[in-house]
């Protein structure tokens, strides 16, 4: 018996053999890059790193001169203190108005402006806590600490300069993740389309192949490639961004 040509045959035996693995090429990029800014003005008194430089999640990079946030602070806790004293002093004056106006001995008239001193006593006392809080916020906020494990890039503040936050703050230092490094290639819609996140791929790079993991898909809006594909792995020492590489998709 002879068979004769099938179409549909040679069809299924295509579908049958493995799937060719989808391979692009990119370059690196920094992962989690940040640029830090102070929220407060002041004048640079130090700083304690230097691009390039590894960093730990909470180790200071920069401090302002502290004296005035200091100072700010204490003369807030002395006007704490006598608010406190006036509350105090409004209370004993408000029980001593509603015994004796229990006994008739004094009027309402006198009992409502007992009652008046200490709620503006207690007002008082609670906007003197609230810019007390501010303040200490402030004498914080003037440390630029490292928010996570990272790698400076960038230094542009030094000691003496002064720095306005009122409008918008300056960069002070730019800073990426240290453990992590990332390839981005542009892909096009259909290409696109059967990425996912959490995908695992092959990246080669520098003559060895790296295991990564697909951690962003952005629409960037061009014509040709409209799509970036971000594939990160852990950076190991020399991998800058630049470099290129290529990503293998299952």
């Amino acid at each position: 018996m002879r068979w004769g040509y099938r179409p549909w045959a040679w069809l299924l035996l295509i579908g049958l053999l493995p799937a060719r693995a989808a391979e692009y090429t990119g370059v690196l990029e920094w992962s989690q890059r940040t640029e830090l800014a102070l929220p407060v003005s002041g004048v640079v008194e130090t700083v304690e790193v230097s691009p390039g430089q590894i960093v730990q999640a909470g180790q200071p990079l920069l401090r302002l001169d502290l004296t005035p946030f200091k100072a700010q602070v204490a003369e807030l806790r002395a006007e704490l203190d006598r608010y406190g004293e006036e509350l105090a002093d409004a209370k004993r004056e408000l029980e001593r108005a509603q015994e004796l106006y229990a006994r008739t001995v004094t009027s309402t008239t006198e009992l409502d402006a007992a009652k008046l001193r200490h709620a503006r006593a207690a007002a008082g006392l609670a906007a003197a806590q609230a810019r007390l809080e501010r303040a200490r916020w402030q004498l914080a906020q003037a440390e630029l600490r490292a928010p996570f494990n990272a790698i400076v890039l960038s230094r542009r503040a030094e000691p003496g300069m002064a720095v306005a936050a009122q409008c918008e703050p300056p960069v002070l230092m730019s800073l990426a993740r240290a453990d992590e490094i990332l390839i981005r290639v542009r892909l096009s819609p259909s290409e696109a389309g059967v990425v996912r996140l959490g995908m695992r791929a092959e990246v080669a790079l520098a003559g060895t192949i790296q295991a990564g993991v697909v951690r962003g898909l952005t629409h960037e809006g061009r014509s040709e490639a409209p799509y970036t594909m971000d594939v990160a792995i852990p950076r190991t020492e020399g991998l800058v961004a630049g470099l290129p590489a290529s990503v293998k998709l299952p």
